[in-house]
Parts: C-alpha cells; structure tokens; sequence
C-alpha cells in the first residue's frame, strides 16, 4: 500500500467524519489516495417515469476491501434494482463500480444523500491485523423536468373531448338471446323426457276405483249415447274415442299413453312383452285411423267400425270383468 499515514481503525464510531475528510486531502496532496468514492448520475436530464441511474465508484489500492454501500433513495425516487461491474484495474489502482436504478416520481431538484462506503484495510501498525474504515460518496442532485416545460409539448395538449355515445353491441345481445332460447329449449326437453318416463308402479290412490276395462266399456257406453256419429259430429266423436283408448293403454299398461304420439306408443310397443304382435298391429290401426280422421278429416273406412275395433281389442287382451256395452 502506499504511504499510508492510517494510525487507528477506520471507523466512525471511533473518529468523527471530518477527520477521514482530512485523510482524504492529505492523500491527495501526496499523490493518489489508497481509497476514493466517486458519484455519479446518469443520464443527464429527467421527466416523470424516467431511470435515473446512481453509480457510485469506489478506486483503492489491492489490499483494500471496499463493500458495496446501501444507497437510501430520497422521496421521489422509486427503487427499482441494484447490481455492480466487475473490478478493474487502473494506475496500479483497482476500481469497483456499483449501481442503483430509481424510477422518477416527482419533479424538481431531488437529492441523493451522501453515502458511507465501509472498506477493509491492512493496519500499517501491525502486521496482519485488518482495520475498517469509512468514506463517503458527497450527495448528488438530478434535475427533474415537467412534461409540460419540454419544448413542443404545450401544443400537443388538448381539452378533454366530451362524451360520444356508442351503439350498443347488437351481435352480442343477440347471441345473449340465442344462448337463454337454447337454455330454455333444452330444459323443456328435459321436463318432457321426465315427465314422459315409463311408470313401472302406480300408487293405490293413483289407481280408478274401476278397472281398466270396466271404465273404458263405461266411456264407450256413454259416447254411443251421445250420438255425434248422426248429427255429423264425426271429428269430435273420434277425438273422445282416441282418449278413451289412450286412457285404456295408459291405465292396463302403466306408460303415459295419453301424453305419448301414436309413433311413440308403437315404438313402446316393438320391446313390450305383454302384448302379442296381434294386438300390437290391432292398437296400431285404431291409433292410425283415429289420428287420420281427427286431424286431417279423413272419411271413415266404410263397413269398420272404430268403436267396435276397441271393444275386441279389449276382449282379446284380457278377460273383461263387465259386460260389453251393447253396439246393437
């Protein structure tokens, strides 16, 4: 190391700071330091938003040991990162660099304090034995300029512009309604396909107080009485006797033949064992022949009689436990 004059520990706690000022200006009047801080700021003007970056560069001679300082940041100054450059070697000297990046949030004057860097010395007393001292970084000033004082800037304000009205997006509420219709779609799908489900059980109260056969011969009697056939309510005659069959299916057979149309009834009925394919085919015409002539006002096949088709298929499918009503 070079002339070195050190007699005690480099410390503040130990020599008050204007002493290691004095340290400093003898060394530099014998030649160069064994240790000197230099700031810097860069670059050189500032606005609003921009970094402002705080090098502090510390050269010494090889046996010294500077440590990177903690750099405290004014208000107005956001930190932002830190980091050093790798040592160099200039004039017998080595020379580190450290770092510090500040985001400019204020305007004006902004000063960075001094900073005390701490080393690590050799103690010219006695051999081998480490000293620390202390040097400071003098404060830094940067100017922070207003956006508005920047050349070219005041002409490129403006007033606020005022309110305009924007078309609501049309697409986009359609395609609103589009998904609430298919929503509901699909949940009335879903209803019909609950409540039209097979009922392999029906409850006693849900059951008539007669029969299935014993009500439907009932009904049967009682449209015959009506005589709609001879006044030329034909439509209205076989709409009542398409009920009264349904109503029959539904109640012997336990599935929702009145909700059910005729092509799901005798799809219900292609994987039904209960009915031989003999009476499938004789519920299949009376189902056909009602629709025709209830809905697209067909004439009656001449020499069939519908009423009399139900009463045989009844017949056929179980053992009646009433009689007939009289077709005579």
């Amino acid at each position: 190391m070079k002339n070195v004059k050190f007699r005690a520990k480099f410390s503040i706690g130990v020599f008050p700071l204007f002493v290691l000022l004095l340290f400093s200006t003898l060394f530099a009047s014998a030649g160069e330091a064994p240790v000197s801080v230099t700031p810097r700021v860069t670059p050189d003007t500032f606005t609003l938003g921009d970094i402002a970056t705080y090098t502090i560069t510390v050269q010494h001679d090889a046996d010294i040991h500077p440590a990177a300082p903690e750099v405290m940041p004014p208000k107005g100054l956001e930190f932002v990162e830190k980091g050093g450059n790798p040592p160099q070697a200039i004039n017998g000297q080595t020379v580190h660099e450290y770092w510090y990046k500040f985001r400019v949030d204020d305007i004006g004057a902004l000063i960075l304090p001094a900073t005390a860097v701490s080393f690590d010395a050799p103690d010219p007393k006695e051999s081998g034995k480490i000293i620390q001292g202390t040097i400071l970084a003098p404060e830094t000033t940067l100017e922070v300029q207003s956006l508005l004082a920047v050349a070219g800037n005041p002409e490129g304000i403006h007033d606020i512009k005022p309110l305009e009205e924007i078309s609501p997006p049309w697409i986009h509420y359609l395609w609103m309604a589009l998904a609430v219709l298919a929503l509901l779609g699909l949940f009335y799908f879903l209803w019909r396909r609950w409540k039209s489900r097979p009922t392999e059980q029906v409850s006693s109260a849900a059951r008539p107080a007669l029969t299935p056969e014993e009500l439907a011969y009932k009904e049967l009697a009682a449209l015959k009485t009506k005589g709609w056939l001879e006044i030329g309510r034909i439509q209205d005659h076989f709409f009542e006797l398409s009920e009264i069959f349904r109503r029959y299916l539904e109640n012997r057979y336990l599935f929702p033949a009145q909700e059910w149309t005729t092509e799901e009834i005798t799809a219900h009925f292609k994987h039904f064992p209960k009915l031989s394919e003999n009476l499938k085919q004789q519920a299949r015409t009376i189902l056909t022949q009602t629709d025709r002539i209830k809905f697209a006002k067909a004439e009656q096949t001449e020499g069939r009689d519908e009423m009399q088709s139900i009463i045989s298929f009844i017949q056929t499918a179980t053992e009646p436990v009433s009689q007939a009503p009289n077709q005579s």
